[in-house]
């Protein structure tokens, strides 16, 4: 099934609409769940951070966000912008790309490319922790970066002992 979604911007102080972000006239409803479960989106490079998301009884959906602005506790939050904004590439299919705090900085973990179904990265974006390899990954933050069709996951290592 195809559904239309609307990203709308949300005023918090005034409790209110303050207009239309991006529209997608058709979309697959396994990338309406990517688009509704990720923390923020990046479009026509500018992050906005989801609010809160609903549905209409005419199949219409809507995601509510506001511009993006310290989202993680020091000191992720400047490297996380950094990390979203500084990506160039541009695949032709949405896939997942993952980033592992190193104590200073995101770094772009090699290795776990790998083509996914939407649907797929959707489940991986309703999980806490991710085990790869026998590592424990915490998921700080996702986004998706609609500029590059790329769900970024930012991820710290959990430290067992």
């Amino acid at each position: 099934m195809h559904y239309p979604l609307r990203y709308i911007e949300w005023s918090e102080d005034k409790q209110r609409e303050l207009g239309r972000i991006h529209e997608y006239p058709s979309m697959h409803s396994d990338e309406l769940f990517v688009h509704k479960l990720v923390d923020a989106i990046k479009l026509n490079h500018r992050i906005w951070v989801h609010i809160s998301h609903e549905s209409e009884n005419t199949g219409q959906h809507i995601v509510y966000a506001r511009p993006f602005a310290e989202e993680l506790p020091y000191p992720y939050q400047k490297s996380l912008a950094r990390t979203i904004t500084g990506q160039k590439d541009y695949p032709s299919s949405l896939q997942p790309e993952y980033w592992v705090w190193n104590g200073d900085s995101f770094e772009r973990i090699s290795g776990y490319d790998y083509s996914m179904a939407a649907l797929d990265i959707a489940r991986r974006l309703l999980d806490h922790y991710w085990v790869e390899n026998g590592v424990t990954y915490d998921m700080l933050y996702t986004v998706l970066d609609a500029d590059r069709q790329k769900v970024m996951f930012f991820l710290s290592e959990v430290r067992h002992g």
